[in-house]
């Protein structure tokens, strides 16, 4: 085949590529703008991408469908040839008898190769129908109105919830959850006038005319967070007991310890090994000793930038200095037990103060659950601290039952803390307030069907006690 004939081949091969291209283009861009406007119109909900890709499937694949159809063969070409250079089927002709031989075909093939070889391709030009503006201009129309008009706005339903005023039972209960909080007196002072404003806050809430069950639940709800925020920023004991407890010194690692479980026996014998831990001999030793309990202690508890106002914190505060001062006294070991001795008497209060706080949030927690009937997702807002593993203790065994520390009473639980008797059996808490709901059960209290709410809870409580014995 002649050079020029392959070379004109090729510039129409183009030609059908840029057609197929372009209207492969713009027929993605009306398709994804078409569907952009149906759905505005039915004010449906659209995923933009989603239609980009739609029109970017519609290029590809109608490109090339186009471009396989349309590709132009010898015989397409050779006509095209003819027609534009008015060669009267000369290229026609050799090009269908390409593989035949005769006096006249050589002689016209002769003929056609020559007038070929002089010709200028350039003479050859791409052909592009006018009509082919018509789709760009439809195209763009469509993707312009997509784009300016406006989706039609569905009207939702307005749902109105009927109101629900204050209910002065409930509202008598608050007032009551209000008394105990005031009567508690390990409750530390800052804690205990926040958790009182608190409720105050939610009986105000709620005790109005128009009041929704959602306005309630909120209400409600933002009171639980509230006494969750005033524990947390308040109480240090989780923080100390965690770096304590991880202290590289076993003397600190033992405290931390110690605090952990909250019993007073423990954290005396704790602080009584630090007070042995720096009777040295000399005082070289004593005071690297007392450098090793700052490191390893001490540092770790400033770390934590706590509150200069949080108890715990300033014990540990005032133990490390008194400390320090003891241990340069002539008479050191009498001064070491003196500060060790008010160490056990503020740290002991401390403790229990702090974890009354947390136990209180918990127990409010759970009330405001019970009061207002909300679900109860058993992931409290104010979660107990961890019990943390002692020396001998292996931490990837599981626990057999903690203490009840703040929390719900699990079933696996032997024992419970309680502010005034320490560590009681579980079986006395349940008793205990099992006896106190039939007292308000029995006296008319609170209604029937809140009663039957409460026995279900206890017999599952008994049985789950008797299940653990």
């Amino acid at each position: 085949m002649v050079n020029n004939f392959k070379k004109i081949k090729a510039k129409f091969t183009i030609e059908t590529l840029i057609i197929a291209l372009f209207v492969g283009l713009f027929s993605g861009v009306l398709v994804s703008s078409i569907l952009v406007l149906i759905y505005k119109q039915l004010g449906l909900e659209y995923n933009l991408l989603l239609f980009i890709l739609i029109g970017v499937g519609v290029f590809v694949l109608l490109s090339l469908i186009i471009f396989l159809i349309f590709k132009p063969n010898n015989i397409k070409v050779a006509k095209r040839i003819d027609r534009q250079l008015n060669l009267k089927e000369k290229v026609h002709t050799m090009v269908e008898y390409e593989g035949k031989n005769g006096y006249l075909i050589d002689m016209q093939r002769a003929d056609t190769k020559d007038k070929l070889n002089n010709l200028k391709v350039k003479r050859v030009k791409m052909k592009f129908s006018l009509y082919l503006l018509i789709l760009p201009v439809v195209a763009l129309a469509f993707c312009l109105s997509s784009i300016m008009v406006k989706g039609k706005e569905v009207d939702e339903p307005v749902v109105v919830e009927p109101p629900v005023s204050g209910d002065p039972y409930i509202i008598a209960q608050l007032r009551d959850l209000i008394r105990e909080v005031n009567e508690d007196v390990d409750l530390m002072s800052d804690v205990k006038v926040a958790y009182t404003t608190h409720l105050e806050d939610l009986i105000v809430a709620i005790n109005r005319p128009d009041l929704t069950r959602s306005d309630e639940v909120e209400a409600v709800n933002s009171t639980i967070t509230n006494l969750s925020y005033s524990s947390i920023n308040l109480n240090s004991i989780d923080n100390i007991t965690q770096v304590l407890s991880n202290s590289n010194l076993e003397e600190m690692h033992n405290l931390g310890v110690a605090i952990a479980t909250y019993d007073e026996e423990q954290i005396n014998t704790a602080l009584d090994s630090i007070a042995s831990y720096v009777k040295k001999v000399s005082g070289s030793q004593r005071q690297s000793s007392y450098e090793k309990l700052v490191d390893e202690g001490f540092q770790l508890v400033d770390n934590e930038r706590l509150e200069d106002t949080d108890e715990l914190y300033q014990v540990f505060t005032a133990f490390k200095t008194n400390l320090a001062t003891a241990i340069a006294d002539n008479n050191y070991n009498t001064a070491i037990e003196e500060v060790v001795s008010e160490a056990k008497a503020d740290l002991a209060s401390s403790v229990k103060r702090q974890v009354e706080t947390l136990v209180m949030a918990n127990y409010l927690e759970e009330r405001l659950i019970a009061i207002f009937e909300l679900p109860n997702t058993d992931t409290p807002v104010n979660p107990p601290i961890p019990d943390v593993p002692g020396i001998d203790e292996d931490p990837s065994k599981p626990s057999t039952g903690g203490g009840g520390h703040g929390d719900t009473i699990y079933a696996g639980d032997d024992i419970f803390y309680d502010p005034d008797e320490g560590l009681v059996p579980y079986y006395e808490v349940i008793s205990k307030y099992s006896a106190y709901i039939e007292g308000l059960v029995q006296d008319g209290v609170i209604s029937e069907e809140l009663a039957n709410y409460y026995i279900e809870y206890f017999n599952n409580l008994y049985q789950a006690d008797e299940g653990n014995e």
